[in-house]
């Protein structure tokens, strides 16, 4: 599939020939694969997780957050300062596995967690780092000001922001004007509207 979700591929392979085509079109899926575009910036904002979106709840190859010790130190993309998950989806029934990836998380995905359901992956795949609980914040907009203060080597204003719905859908996110020129020099970014205020209703959860 490519990065709609969208098959792109269908290829025979005769049994004696399968591994190695295998390591092929494996090359070939990765490459595919729906990806956030810049390769560095400063915060991350996840509207939301769920185990309808990855087993991981967000997927680690779009995040550049991974579970495994090891991996945190391999050379991957994207690298960000801060994480902050806003929500879990209604299909995840309180599954929360993925959490521990971020640093910020707000009230309302918190009071959301099921943990039966939630510890139960964790304890059956042996990482456990997946479910720690990150720093709790009331609201979206706490929880967003608090990521940008807390990125080291740049002002909040300054900072190389991007939003996105979840994992799965990246076809249209939302950035900093910090990364604006990034995005106009790339050929594969479309810049669709112009710079605006971030907005939040009046419980401060981001509009």
């Amino acid at each position: 599939e490519n990065g709609y979700d969208e098959t792109m591929l269908l290829q025979a392979v005769h049994p004696k020939d399968f591994e190695e085509e295998d390591h092929r079109l494996l090359q070939i899926a990765r490459d595919s694969m729906a990806r956030i575009l810049f390769d560095e910036f400063d915060l991350l904002i996840v509207e939301e997780i769920g185990k309808n979106i990855s087993g991981d709840g967000m997927d680690p190859n779009v995040t550049g957050r991974y579970i495994p010790e090891a991996l945190d130190k391999m050379d991957h993309t994207p690298r960000l300062q801060k994480l902050v998950i806003l929500d879990l989806t209604e299909e995840t029934h309180g599954n929360a596995n993925g959490l521990g990836m971020a640093d910020l998380v707000t009230r309302r995905l918190f009071d959301k967690i099921n943990y039966e359901y939630t510890y139960a992956n964790a304890i059956t795949s042996t990482e456990l780092r997946g479910t720690r609980i990150p720093t709790i914040m009331d609201t979206d907009k706490q929880a967003i000001i608090v990521g940008l203060k807390t990125c080291n080597k740049v002002e909040p204003q300054d900072a190389r922001v991007v939003r996105i719905k979840n994992t799965m859908e990246l076809s249209t996110i939302q950035i900093s004007t910090a990364l604006l020129a990034q995005a106009q020099a790339n050929p594969n970014i479309e810049v669709v509207g112009e710079p605006e205020v971030m907005q939040f209703d009046a419980d401060e959860k981001l509009i």
